[in-house]
C-alpha cells in the first residue's frame, strides 16, 4: 500500500522547496505577498483534496478522478458555461481545418448557411474545452 498522498505523487515540490529555502534573498513567496493575504478558493480546495486524496500506483486515474471531484473534468467545465460565446472568438479558436468545417473561409468569422445549431453548439464546445489549455495558439 502507497502511504503518500495524491498531492504528494502529482505535485513532489520538495527539491524545488529546498532550492528556493537555500537562496536566501531570491526567495519569492514573501516578495509575492503575505501569507495571511486572500487566495482563490479553487486553489485551496484542490490543496486539500490534493491532501486527503490517497495516491495508487495508476496516476493517470488519480488525475482523473482528482479533476472529476474538483469538477475540472470536460463535462464538469460544461457545466460552469453560462453565457453564449460570440462566432468571432469561436472562429479565433478553431484550428484552420475546423474553420473550413464552420465558417465561410479562414479569414471571415461567418457560419456557413447550410451550418445547423447543434454544429455550432459543437464549434463552441471545442472552442470552450480549449480555453486556458495553451491550445488556443495552434492554427493547424
Amino acid at each position: 500500500m502507497n502511504d503518500k498522498s495524491f498531492i504528494e505523487v502529482q505535485f513532489p515540490v520538495s527539491k524545488e522547496s529546498y532550492k528556493e529555502r537555500k537562496a536566501g534573498s531570491g526567495q519569492t513567496l514573501t516578495g509575492l505577498g503575505k501569507w495571511w493575504g486572500r487566495k482563490p478558493l479553487v486553489l485551496v480546495r484542490a490543496a486539500i483534496l490534493g491532501i486527503l486524496m490517497p495516491a495508487s500506483k495508476d496516476t493517470k486515474k488519480d488525475m482523473d478522478i482528482f479533476l472529476k471531484v474538483m469538477t475540472m473534468d470536460k463535462k464538469g467545465l460544461s457545466h460552469r458555461k453560462s453565457t453564449r460565446i460570440s462566432a468571432v472568438d469561436i472562429f479565433e479558436m478553431l484550428t484552420n481545418k475546423e474553420r473550413e468545417q464552420y465558417f465561410i473561409g479562414n479569414n471571415v468569422a461567418k457560419w456557413k448557411e447550410e451550418i445547423t445549431n447543434e454544429e455550432k453548439y459543437e464549434a463552441e464546445a471545442k472552442a470552450w474545452h480549449r480555453l486556458g489549455t495553451g491550445l488556443l495558439m495552434i492554427k493547424k
